[in-house]
């Protein structure tokens, strides 16, 4: 497994299943906005999931590896960079939603 294509590819489908709720949420009237707030809490939910999975198996990696049952120094690193690229993105999502939610709070009615 090539490095740089699995990086791609975490970062893509993590692009594209928060573009789309995005999308969704701008498409949307107010009587979707329930069905909005459901699709968008679904993408992030889903992204939480998958950055834990990420990580488990980094970890999981690492035992192996140490246990001998794992001899290849590259595929552990796949696993490490993947975890690691999960994580970032998680965070960036994360301070994007802060920032917005305080703007949101700053505004005056």
């Amino acid at each position: 497994m090539n490095v740089t294509s699995a990086i791609n590819n975490l970062g893509n489908d993590y692009v594209a299943k928060v573009s789309q709720a995005m999308q969704e949420s701008a498409s949307g009237s107010k009587v979707q906005s329930e069905s909005t707030f459901d699709s968008i809490y679904n993408a992030v939910s889903g992204l939480l999931d998958s950055t834990n999975t990420y990580i488990q198996e980094a970890q999981q990696a690492q035992i192996d590896f140490a246990l001998g049952n794992m001899t290849n120094t590259h595929e552990l690193g796949v696993y490490q960079q993947k975890a690691n690229m999960a994580f970032q993105y998680t965070v960036a999502i994360r301070d994007r939603a802060l920032e917005a939610y305080k703007e949101i709070m700053n505004m005056s009615i």
